[in-house]
């Protein structure tokens, strides 16, 4: 057994010097410390894709709040299909197992949220949201990204056993290895990249603490960082088509309401293109 071991039963290649990984058992510290009954984290230095060992995980018994890191992917995987750029000890790639909860639709929301809360609560870079769940900087540009996949439906079961939360963080990127126009990084939007353990524990907590917390308050936490809402917007469907008009409100499951201009449209899926403060 030439690997070293982080976690229990977690093995993974010999860490490079410029991969700065978190420590699990520090995180679980920190995480009881704030009352979070999470398990310890699995971190490993590379994997193809952490949202696909967090299903694995989910479809062979794991709880809420089993979370998988990875310094590096080398398959992630992002929104309608994409990829998402996760270089080495660039970012905080996560994710977390979510069982039982009774409005998949909206988690999205939740863990951008989450986003927001652990940002406020380590003192980081202003942040926005931009729907359903980009988390931006205060100049617009994308700071993190979230992907929700549910777990395959067992035959005869009308609910799938869970999901899984994706969230990348860009953290360390210089403006010069941005992953895509219009990307930012934490340490571009606030100057310092703050410690792992601490970022990735309080993530967890603020995950935590939205998956319990009264929908209406975060619903209206959400509307209230919502940089889309009030905007004239542009939006890609899923099917290729597009459409215009004003973001007017998201509904009580997360559906985006716009105003085409003839009529107010629910919005279930589908990407902000382009989005005009004030118009």
């Amino acid at each position: 057994m030439d690997r070293p071991l982080i976690d229990d039963g977690a093995y993974f290649s010999p860490v490079e010097p410029t991969v700065d990984l978190p420590d699990p058992v520090v995180v679980e510290g920190i995480l009881r410390a704030r009352g979070c009954p999470w398990p310890r984290p699995h971190v490993v230095t590379t994997t193809g894709s952490t949202n696909a060992d967090a299903l694995e995980s989910l479809t062979s018994g794991a709880d809420t709040g089993l979370c998988v890191v990875a310094g590096e992917q080398t398959a992630g995987r992002g929104r309608r299909g994409r990829s998402w750029v996760s270089d080495p000890g660039a970012g905080l790639w996560s994710s977390t197992v979510v069982r039982d909860y009774p409005q998949p639709t909206r988690l999205p929301l939740l863990a951008s949220l989450a986003v927001v809360d652990a940002a406020i609560q380590i003192g980081g870079p202003v942040v926005h949201v931009k729907w359903p769940n980009d988390v931006l900087a205060d100049d617009g540009r994308k700071l993190a990204g979230i992907l929700v996949e549910a777990a395959a439906r067992e035959p005869g079961v009308e609910s799938a056993a869970g999901a899984v939360v994706g969230i990348g963080i860009n953290m360390d990127h210089a403006e010069e290895s941005l992953p895509a126009p219009g990307a930012t990084s934490w340490r571009i939007a606030h100057s310092v990249v703050p410690d792992r353990n601490t970022l990735l524990a309080e993530l967890l907590v603020a995950l935590n603490n939205r998956l319990i917390t009264e929908w209406s308050r975060s619903l209206a936490d959400y509307r209230r960082c919502c940089r889309t809402l009030g905007t004239g917007v542009e939006i890609d469907l899923p099917g290729g088509n597009r459409i215009e008009g004003r973001a007017l409100d998201v509904d009580d499951e997360g559906h985006l309401l716009v105003d085409d201009g003839e009529s107010s449209r629910i919005i279930v899926a589908g990407d902000v293109v382009h989005a005009t403060i004030g118009t």
